[in-house]
């Protein structure tokens, strides 16, 4: 969830646990995710998941985070410690050129509306909201501004 989620986009290959979950639940706190993560999140599990998760707060389970592709290895650490195996073992200049050749292809330029709209929500009562509401474990009273 939150930042967690958030790592788990800027990993390269993604390992969950049967008891995984992820989610980008900002609205429920009044705030707004950077536009790199909306990209990663989009490239992830498609931009129709991506808008259910940040439009609704959905929750994905392991299972439905495998499905649309967020996961890519099910298991804990020990299937995570052998995809890190084999990767160390492959040619390092190979490997990061075709890190870097991927990369180009999440690339999308930055909308100047899209950035106001985040230093507004950052900035907004309905964040000092949402926080106050989560510390106080009660549901937040958002006004739109």
């Amino acid at each position: 969830m939150g930042l967690g989620m958030q790592l788990a986009l800027a990993c390269d290959i993604r390992v969950a646990a049967d008891d995984a979950y992820f989610g980008v639940p900002v609205a429920k706190l009044g705030l707004m995710v950077d536009h790199w993560t909306l990209r990663r999140l989009a490239a992830a599990v498609g931009i129709g998941t991506a808008r259910l998760m940040v439009l609704t707060a959905e929750i994905l389970s392991s299972e439905d985070a495998w499905r649309v592709g967020l996961t890519q290895v099910r298991g804990g650490v020990d299937a995570a410690e052998v995809i890190a195996a084999r990767v160390v073992e492959l040619a390092p200049l190979s490997i990061a050129g075709s890190k870097l050749g991927l990369n180009l292809v999440e690339r999308v330029v930055d909308d100047a509306t899209y950035d106001e709209a985040f230093r507004t929500a950052w900035g907004s009562e309905d964040l000092a909201e949402g926080q106050r509401a989560f510390a106080e474990r009660r549901a937040p009273r958002f006004s739109g501004r």
